[in-house]
């Protein structure tokens, strides 16, 4: 992906938008992932799910998948990323009978607008680029490991003041749904990057989530999550704060509709740490 040079990546990036849109148009004019991207992963992590799938056979062990996100607002672990403004996003996905997956996902942003001339740190798009491996115990415990490396591709950090947005993350999970009336299912996560955005050192963030299945199709579930991060470049003094996400989806065919309440407990985030989101999203 990368060796096309990042003029061209960022291209495809595009491209890949107006193709996702054009798609959503003639199927229905709209993952449950969900702009929450702390989408831990095993879906992106958290909250993918729900697709429906191409295979190269009946037999095939090849799995492709791709989904497509409308929302109010994209959040990231309990912080807007676009400004409290609406967000499109979406991805492509391969997966194995092994249990190894690969897949991209990308979203628009709003954040860190340049302040002067010679301050042009800023970047519009997110593009993560993911892989792992996933399966599930004999006992039913699913799991999942993998890294995911957050690409910001028109950040310009040669400016005065500038630093690197990109980073990498290594991550792995744990769920299990039980077998009981509204089939609870819980996820508890955990990932680590040696590099967090901004050159902000080391960064520790600590999943935890709980969803139901109601009659009717609605699915409620609400999360705990905490953020630690050293601190570096960006924030000298580092910083950490706990986050929740309380909300429901509801399938109508195709697509799913998720409404859910963010806020988190950052110092001096004011607005920016809590949010109402309300996204229509598609998987296939």
């Amino acid at each position: 992906f990368f060796a096309i040079g990042p003029a061209i990546a960022l291209e495809f990036v595009k491209y890949f938008y107006s193709y996702m849109i054009s798609r959503r148009k003639i199927s229905m004019s709209l993952n449950n992932y969900l702009p929450i991207k702390a989408i831990t992963l095993g879906g992106a992590l958290a909250l993918s799910g729900n697709t429906m799938a191409g295979e190269g056979g009946p037999d095939s062990p090849h799995t492709f998948s791709a989904n497509v996100t409308m929302a109010t607002e994209y959040v990231y672990r309990g912080i807007t990323q676009s400004n409290e403004d609406m967000t499109i996003q979406g991805g492509i996905d391969y997966s194995h009978s092994s249990g190894f997956y690969v897949g991209t996902w990308a979203s628009n942003l709003e954040f860190n607008a340049p302040t002067s001339a010679s301050n042009t740190n800023a970047s519009s798009i997110e593009v993560d680029i993911y892989g792992g491996f996933a399966g599930e115990f004999s006992n039913g415990i699913a799991w999942d490991v993998g890294g995911l490396y957050y690409w910001y591709p028109e950040e310009s950090e040669s400016t005065a003041g500038g630093a690197d947005y990109d980073f990498v993350e290594v991550y792995g999970s744990l769920g299990y749904e039980f077998d009981a009336p509204m089939s609870p299912a819980v996820e508890v996560g955990l990932a680590y990057s040696p590099d967090f955005f901004g050159e902000d050192g080391d960064s520790i963030y600590i999943s935890s989530s709980l969803g139901l299945s109601l009659p009717g199709g609605l699915s409620p579930y609400v999360s705990l999550n905490y953020q630690d991060v050293d601190g570096d470049e960006t924030s000298p003094d580092g910083y950490d704060y706990f986050y929740f996400a309380v909300g429901g989806s509801y399938d109508i065919g195709m697509i799913t509709l998720d409404l859910s309440y963010h806020d988190a407990d950052l110092d001096n985030c004011a607005d920016a740490c809590e949010a109402v989101v309300f996204a229509v999203s598609s998987s296939w």
